[in-house]
C-alpha cells in the first residue's frame, strides 16, 4: 500500500492519503516531501485506511520531533489527523499531545470525520 500526497494549490492544502500497512521510512519520506518542496500551510494525514497496530509511542514522539523540526521554516500552519477506528484515533490523540509538548509551530487537531477535519483546516478561525 502505501501513501498517496495530493497538493490542491488553491485551498493551500496537501493531503496525505494513508492505506495498509505502512513503515516508518514511508512516513518519514512523507514528511521530508511535505516540508522540503514548496509546501503549504495545511496538511491533512487521513489515516483512516492504515494499519497501525505496530506504532508505538515513540515512534510516534519521534516522528513528531521529526516533524517540528522540519516545519520550523513553516511557522503558523495547521495539520489535521483525520482517524475513524479507535486505535488510530488514540494514537493521533497522543501525538497532538507530543506536539503540544514539544511547542510545535503549528496547530495539530484530531478528527474522527474527515469532512470536520477538512473543514477545520481551510476555516479561517483555528479554534
Amino acid at each position: 500500500m502505501g501513501i498517496k500526497i495530493t497538493r490542491d494549490e488553491d485551498q493551500d492544502l496537501t493531503i496525505h492519503d494513508v492505506t495498509g500497512p505502512v513503515s516508518e521510512e514511508e512516513m518519514h519520506d512523507a514528511l521530508d516531501d511535505f516540508y522540503k518542496k514548496e509546501t503549504t500551510t495545511r496538511l491533512l494525514w487521513d489515516m483512516s485506511q492504515t494499519d497501525v497496530s505496530h506504532v508505538t509511542p515513540d515512534i510516534l514522539q519521534e516522528f513528531i520531533r521529526r516533524s517540528i523540526d522540519l516545519g520550523l521554516q513553516h511557522q503558523g500552519g495547521r495539520v489535521a489527523v483525520f482517524a475513524s477506528e479507535d486505535l488510530q484515533y488514540g494514537l493521533a490523540r497522543m501525538s497532538m499531545v507530543f506536539a503540544e509538548m514539544e511547542s510545535a509551530p503549528y496547530s495539530f487537531n484530531v478528527f474522527r470525520s474527515r469532512k470536520e477535519a477538512l473543514h477545520w483546516l481551510i476555516s479561517e478561525d483555528p479554534s
